[in-house]
């Protein structure tokens, strides 16, 4: 018996590709494909690409050859715990016509890398943290706590869909209420996903998972090897694990009768992928959850404004966490930098804040969100910058190991011994870094244990662990790093957080950037003080800004009543929907002509009633990597006729301008 089968591939072409499957005569009717099966195929020089099966029909032995095309046969056909159907198919297909990809583009998003590969050793992939955790009895939920929980379990009782907006300042609790609706979603028999920003980052939070709910958990992620991702989805998809734990990946877990996904920190830039497929894992999994009749939780001190605004336009319902669990807020003293008497980026005020907590026997944690030594090196006589050859950008001065590097495309080289412009021999290290403060706070409390966790201190596997556990042992005194230091963690010793320039993203050109800050601002300040009062400085030079007052007041309704009006008036998210067209290339002449080409077309085409387009205009960086960049601004809804010609539109463009890649980004979250 054989069939004719069509199958979609994770190759740029809106089409699908016909094969032969030669059925065993002697097996059972099971054995045919069928629609959502994952199989192996040879395509061009490769010998086996996964694809899915989107139609099949029955096909005489003898035919080879259909429209003049050869077929070639199908080389595997993966178990039935691959396959992509109900509600899964449902969210692929929403994802290829949403973020404008053909289909097979977005299928590797339902599957590990390797399908069917086999994990070597044996036993649960639970949860893993890299320190133990026990799950605390007998916990009584405060009245905010209860409410939420109430709702979500009024939603599941309905088996309907439903969002829900767990706004909880820093410490107030919202782990707990997501793992009571976790429990009532199990003892439902329904399953759950609990996705985090990054997972390298929120050791507590998985082992806590774990130390709930046991073996039923497992973590899945692009850490672990192939062999194991495939037998968590295997187990997810026979029922055997009920609860998947992880970044954006884990949403795509077979789990079966879906009942809850938890979105927690769901303000976090990270959700949303920055390579193809360009989706956004917030977005996705609200899709996710309408399709399973499920609770979506978003959970976070500091919402996405986007959220925010669904929930107070009645999308989602908005549920509140007021009070912190144990303590009050820490309080946040704003120092003005302005005038000097700063030494080496330390005010007095900082510098004795520091030696007063670590004199209590108490933990700091200082934040400044810049790597290496200093920023740049410049010339003492002539004040040229050593620049990237391959980047309009200067490069990092870094001390251990001694050289300078590119922190865009990795660019490095030795510090040279002579201004290449003038020929001087001093240089200036201009700017500051997480490693400079390093070195800076190790002459300054001699006495203290130091650590660093960066880009450049956890390049090893498992060395955010490794830190991270090290810190929560009291292994260490100070902790200092960049945004990594900001990210859910609790560490309760901590009784002082510095921020060392306050208002360094303020000045980014990006329409994002005040809430970036914001949210970068209190959550890191919200590692101080978990358990006993603790204190937070916020060192700057823009003392009034609002975004700046707001953070240090935790109060994020008056950002959002500063940040909101401004949002609309611009017409940008959340008010307005945004795609970007970047188009890039290592000739200059040739890449602006393409863009101002595309640009025509798109205002030919799309610039309707709604809809604006800015552009071409150089990108914030406009060479990284040897590749010249222009970047064009749709603003404005589009409709499923407009994104199929702006598809279509895209993939003519790159066919008609050899040498210039166009790539397109629904919703971005960072114009760069």
């Amino acid at each position: 018996m054989c069939q004719l089968v069509e199958i979609v591939l994770p190759v740029p072409l809106a089409q699908v590709f016909s094969y032969r499957h030669q059925r065993d005569p002697e097996a059972d009717q099971e054995s045919a494909l069928q629609p959502g099966d994952l199989v192996a195929v040879p395509f061009g020089r490769r010998k086996n690409v996964t694809g899915l099966v989107v139609g099949v029909r029955d096909l005489a032995p003898d035919v080879r050859e259909v429209d003049g095309v050869k077929l070639r046969d199908v080389s595997r056909v993966f178990p039935a715990e691959y396959r992509i159907t109900g509600d899964r198919r449902r969210l692929a297909d929403w994802l290829a016509s949403y973020y404008i990809l053909p289909l097979g583009e977005v299928v590797p998003l339902f599957h590990p890398p390797s399908p069917g590969t086999r994990a070597r050793g044996s036993g649960q992939d639970t949860a893993q943290s890299p320190y133990p955790c026990v799950d605390p009895e007998n916990i009584t939920l405060t009245d905010a706590q209860e409410r939420a929980v109430k709702s979500a379990e009024k939603i599941l009782d309905s088996r309907s869909f439903g969002a829900l907006l767990l706004h909880g300042v820093t410490g107030s609790g919202k782990t707990e209420v997501y793992l009571n609706i976790i429990s009532l979603a199990l003892a439902a028999g329904r399953g759950a996903i609990y996705l985090l920003p990054e997972i390298a980052l929120t050791p507590q939070t998985l082992s806590r998972i774990s130390a709930r709910f046991g073996d039923r958990v497992a973590a899945i992620h692009s850490g672990m090897s192939a062999g194991r991702r495939c037998r968590v989805h295997e187990q997810a998809a026979k029922g055997e694990i009920q609860v998947v734990v992880g970044p954006r990946s884990a949403l795509f877990a077979p789990v079966r009768d879906l009942g809850v996904i938890i979105i927690d920190e769901e303000h976090e830039t990270s959700y949303k992928q920055d390579e193809k497929p360009r989706y956004h894992a917030r977005h996705a999994a609200l899709v996710r959850g309408r399709e399973n009749k499920a609770v979506v939780m978003l959970g976070s001190a500091t919402p996405d404004l986007e959220s925010m605004v669904n929930a107070l336009d009645g999308r989602f319902e908005l549920l509140e966490l007021p009070d912190r669990m144990g303590s009050e807020l820490p309080s946040v003293e704003v120092v003005d930098m302005r005038g000097g008497g700063n030494l080496e980026g330390f005010t007095p005020a900082l510098t004795e804040a520091v030696n007063d907590t670590l004199e209590k026997g108490r933990q700091v944690i200082l934040y400044y969100n810049r790597r290496g030594f200093a920023r740049v090196l410049q010339c003492r006589d002539c004040g040229e910058v050593v620049m990237c050859p391959h980047c309009d950008i200067g490069v990092t001065y870094h001390l251990r190991p001694r050289r300078l590097l590119c922190h865009y495309c990795g660019f490095t080289r030795k510090v040279p011994d002579t201004c290449p412009d003038c020929g001087a021999e001093e240089f200036l290290p201009a700017g500051g870094g997480t490693e400079k403060v390093e070195l800076n706070l190790q002459a300054h409390f001699p006495d203290a244990r130091i650590l660093r966790l960066d880009h450049d201190t956890t390049r090893r596997r498992g060395s955010h662990h490794r830190i991270l556990t090290a810190f929560a042992r009291g292994e260490a005194d100070i902790l200092v790093g960049t945004q990594m230091v900001a990210k859910g963690h609790h560490f309760p010793k901590v009784g002082l957080v510095g921020v060392l320039a306050a208002d360094d993203g303020l000045c980014l050109p990006d329409y994002r950037s005040a809430e970036r800050s914001f949210q970068l601002l209190t959550q890191v300040a919200g590692r101080s003080g978990r358990t006993e009062a603790g204190r937070v400085i916020f060192q700057t030079w823009r003392p009034d800004d609002p975004v700046i007052q707001a953070a240090a007041a935790h109060d994020y309704q008056a950002f959002l009543a500063a940040e909101t009006p401004e949002r609309k008036a611009l017409g940008y998210p959340p008010f307005n929907r945004l795609l970007r067209l970047g188009v890039t290339g290592r000739r200059l002449g040739h890449v602006e002509e393409a863009a101002g080409q595309l640009a025509e077309a798109v205002r030919a085409s799309l610039n309707g009633p709604g809809i604006e387009i800015l552009g071409p205009a150089p990108a914030v960086f406009p060479r990284l990597k040897d590749r010249y960049r222009f970047q064009i601004l749709i603003k404005g809804k589009l409709g499923k006729k407009e994104k199929d010609w702006l598809g279509e539109c895209l993939r003519s463009f790159k066919e008609g301008f050899k040498g210039v890649d166009v790539v397109h980004d629904v919703d971005p979250v960072s114009m760069y």
